[in-house]
């Protein structure tokens, strides 16, 4: 898919297909980014369209693309756009399996390596960033995608599982994400468990501030 679509989010399909990512994962086992994650995640467009909450600009997901070429250099897994914001989330998934963040603790250390898994999929995250970059908003090519009028563009990486993690795992994969610089472009790291809580709550924040006082 080379351009987005337009997509209308129905939380009712998009609880449901949380549901079903809530059982697929607790299943466990290894979960493959080609074979598992992305037929389940591409399957879904409401989830997929869902992860743009994740970002820091998308408000209201209206439109969503699978496999997204970016000028015939990269192609990122999904990503996702909100027409009124003029933001979007572009995603990579890699592997789910408890050490697809950080290596086994070597013996005698105190501190988990990066694993090699983690680093491949940051790294196509600084090489979107670049190519982004290097096209530049007044192009041709990057006006048909995100249009010219100054896009928000938030980079996702949800990797690995929230099982064998420790607390300071955890704050280094936040820190690491939120200290490190692709010019413009912000980046999140999420893990298949946390897109799961952190949707969940967000639908739940946004069902809250539309009660009635």
């Amino acid at each position: 898919m080379k351009t987005f679509e337009a997509l209308s989010l129905d939380v009712a399909t998009l609880k449901f297909n949380l549901s079903e990512l809530e059982t697929w994962l607790a299943i466990g086992g290894h979960l493959a980014e080609r074979k598992h994650i992305s037929p389940f995640f591409k399957a879904r467009p409401q989830l997929c369209a869902a992860l743009g909450l994740l970002t820091n600009a998308v408000e209201v997901p209206d439109r969503w693309a699978n496999e997204l070429d970016l000028f015939g250099d990269f192609t990122c897994d999904i990503a996702v756009g909100d027409s009124g914001a003029n933001a979007y989330g572009l995603i990579e998934f890699e592997d789910a399996k408890a050490n697809s963040i950080f290596c086994p603790l070597p013996k005698g250390k105190t501190m988990k390596r990066w694993s090699p898994r983690f680093e491949h999929g940051f790294s196509q995250l600084v090489d979107w960033a670049w190519r982004l970059s290097t096209e530049g908003e007044t192009s041709d090519a990057f006006g048909r995608i995100f249009g010219r009028d100054n896009p928000t563009i938030h980079l996702l990486l949800i990797i690995g599982r929230d099982a064998g993690m420790t607390d300071d795992d955890h704050k280094r994969l936040r820190w690491r994400a939120n200290h490190t610089s692709l010019g413009r472009f912000r980046i999140s790291c999420f893990t298949f468990d946390g897109v799961l809580h952190s949707i969940r709550r967000k639908i739940s924040l946004a069902s809250v501030a539309a009660s009635p006082l």
